[in-house]
């Protein structure tokens, strides 16, 4: 099994077992700003893809217009943690509707019904949707950390760390 199939799979596990992330993006002034996302993670043998719903609030839309970047952090009370950082874009008007299907689609609680959300279905002005290519991932279960063993790790460029 390859690195990244192995720090995928702890990554994925752990992700499952918590759900809901938080995550980071960074505004035009350097200053991080973090909230609570619930991420539906789309996994597969080549690539793994995030879709997060939001509100395109302006906020939102100037952080990631000056850095579309996002981590998702993962922390459970057993102190399993999983981090994957992103390159994030919006999905354009001709994608909501498959990404709301792929979404509602997706077993709870991994997956949820965006339409409690947002009752005017994926048509809503208030409905946004990123996607979410990550360049970066570690995960790492309590038991490894206490044995003083690193954290896995897989990246899209290989690190020096």
């Amino acid at each position: 099994m390859s690195n990244s199939c192995v720090v995928f799979a702890q990554a994925r596990a752990i992700v499952e077992e918590i759900v809901y992330s938080i995550a980071t993006t960074v505004g035009p002034d350097g200053r991080p700003r973090s909230r609570v996302v619930h991420p539906v993670w789309l996994w597969n043998n080549t690539e793994t893809t995030g879709l997060v719903t939001a509100r395109p609030t302006p906020l939102k839309r100037r952080h990631l217009g000056s850095h579309p970047v996002m981590t998702c952090g993962y922390w459970s009370p057993q102190h399993h943690t999983a981090f994957f950082d992103c390159d994030c874009r919006w999905l354009g008007a001709d994608e909501l509707e498959v990404a709301w299907h792929t979404i509602a689609a997706t077993p709870p609680p991994l997956g949820f019904d965006p339409g409690t959300i947002w009752p005017d279905g994926w048509r809503s002005a208030e409905f946004a949707v990123l996607e979410l290519r990550p360049y970066r991932v570690q995960a790492t279960r309590a038991e490894d950390f206490a044995a003083g063993r690193s954290a896995s790790r897989w990246s899209r460029v290989a690190e020096a760390v």
